[in-house]
């Protein structure tokens, strides 16, 4: 088994144990260390690293295993590591890291917020690093789909906003503003296509702020607030701005800073799509410049669309135990570890309703899913096959048989390629090794064995290739046709 170091900077991470492949070893050692550097790698007594995720300058994420679930739980292991800064900056990076725990711990109990699993620190070489274990997701970002598929169509992000607006009313509930809202921090589980809200290493806290308070300049240009990007006081509206700039993006499939108008200072996103009277309000209101121009809360905005849930201000049911290293760790999933922490006693409030399931937006056709590239090459092999057939079909079976004959067989020999290959049983590849080219084996056979009068291989290459070049010409015309239709609809 390979265990990937997470010391910054070790020259050779990835350490290989074969005795963890054998028996019950992997949940009985003890620990094991890094064969370079000497880093624990059975982080916490129970985390083992597979591979890192992300790196970012403020710290790594990776993928890992609990050792202590029976089927090796996947997990995400992220790690304060900030470079290159200060001792003031890494005091208020390590606070930042600290408070993204204690979110987690509270917000974490939503259906649609990953569960905070554990929060520890290790000490190796006189160095302190800090880990926070959460709840892996296995899915996709809204920022991948529209990346692959294209911009998604208005139901489809109505569908996202009935979804996401009561998990940002149940965060702003609990005193918290996420102040990262965007593409990539918004995931589909493949499972069951439940939409979560990722990421709150960004997040602030504010049941205790006073409005003189201001922000620390966290955001991602484009889809933060001007308030935000001014370092002013933040507040839940700028979350829904942020969320308005999102779903921007995935109806126009391009970024906050394309459909701003710099000049103006203004939005111009409605020249990229065409959406309901309701919505496109809604979306403007949602982006306005000024906080007191937009929503105050997203309720108010499902209010308006309709569907989700009722807002929420209390989670579900108190952590689970919390325990410090120094005693027996239980083998239970829903055991957070946390060193020197206690919890106190008190009454469950009451349950959170259990969010819908969201439904993964639908996909484009077939004709515009697939890559252009790829269709055209396609376009191109079916045509150059049908070329090579019908020099066949001029010259043999039309001689041989007939005219209607010699169509059926060719007709019926390109819907069977065709069928294979919308189908997937046929790619491209397959297209030019079991198609093409042992037809031109087979043409190139029977000429010289049988002594069939055809062309040279130069001039059925050129008939082939004019006929495979007209076959795109029309399959490019087609799919900007259906395009364009498709949009319409």
């Amino acid at each position: 088994m390979d265990i990937y170091c997470t010391r910054p900077n070790c020259a050779k991470p990835v350490n290989s144990f074969p005795d963890l492949d054998a028996g019950k070893t992997i949940k009985t050692v003890s620990q094991k260390f890094c064969l370079n550097c000497g880093m624990p790698l059975i982080l916490a007594g129970r985390y083992l690293v597979e591979k890192p995720l992300a790196r970012g300058g403020f710290g790594a994420t990776y993928l890992a295993r609990d050792r202590l679930t029976p089927g090796l739980r996947k997990c995400v292991v992220k790690q304060l590591q900030p470079i290159g800064l200060t001792p003031e900056q890494m005091q208020i990076a390590k606070q930042m890291f600290e408070r993204e725990g204690e979110v987690l711990e509270l917000l974490g109990r939503h259906p649609q917020i990953p569960d905070l699993l554990a929060f520890f620190e290790i000490e190796s070489n006189g160095q302190e690093f800090f880990y926070l274990v959460q709840e892996f997701i296995d899915g996709f970002t809204l920022e991948q789909l529209v990346h692959q598929h294209g911009p998604l169509g208005e139901e489809d992000v109505l569908e996202i906003m009935r979804s996401l607006l009561p998990v940002l009313q149940f965060v702003h509930d609990n005193g918290s503003i996420h102040r990262d809202i965007k593409p990539s921090n918004i995931m589909i589980r493949k499972s069951d296509q439940v939409y979560y809200l990722l990421d709150f290493g960004a997040v602030k806290q504010v049941a205790a702020t006073t409005p003189s308070q201001r922000s620390t300049g966290i955001y991602t240009p484009g889809y933060g607030a001007p308030e935000q990007m001014r370092g002013d006081a933040v507040f839940p509206s700028t979350d829904l701005y942020a969320f308005g700039a999102t779903c921007l993006f995935l109806l126009t499939g391009k970024d906050p800073e394309e459909l701003m108008d710099v000049h103006a200072n203004s939005w111009q996103w409605r020249k990229f799509v065409q959406v309901s009277a309701k919505l496109g309000e809604v979306l403007d209101k949602m982006i306005a410049f000024a906080p007191k121009d937009r929503f105050s809360s997203a309720q108010e905005i499902l209010d308006i669309l309709g569907g989700g849930s009722p807002s929420v201000s209390q989670v579900n049911q108190p952590k689970a135990t919390v325990i410090t290293p120094s005693q027996p760790q239980p083998t239970s999933t829903a055991t957070a570890i946390e060193p020197q922490v206690s919890v106190a006693s008190a009454p469950a409030p009451p349950p959170l309703p259990v969010q819908p399931k969201a439904a993964v937006p639908k996909a484009k056709p077939w004709l515009l899913r697939v890559p252009l590239p790829n269709q055209m090459i396609a376009a191109f092999l079916f045509g150059f096959q049908g070329g090579l057939l019908g020099v066949v079909a001029h010259y043999v079976i039309l001689q041989a048989l007939g005219v209607l004959p010699a169509v059926l067989i060719v007709g019926g020999i390109m819907l069977a390629v065709l069928a294979l290959r919308s189908s997937g049983i046929l790619d491209n590849k397959d297209m030019v090794v079991f198609v093409n080219i042992l037809s031109i084996l087979l043409v190139l056979g029977l000429q010289f064995f049988f002594k069939w009068n055809l062309p040279n291989v130069g001039v059925i290459a050129l008939i082939s290739a004019i006929a495979g070049c007209a076959t795109v010409a029309v399959m490019t015309l087609f799919r900007l046709l259906f395009n364009i239709i498709y949009s319409i609809l």
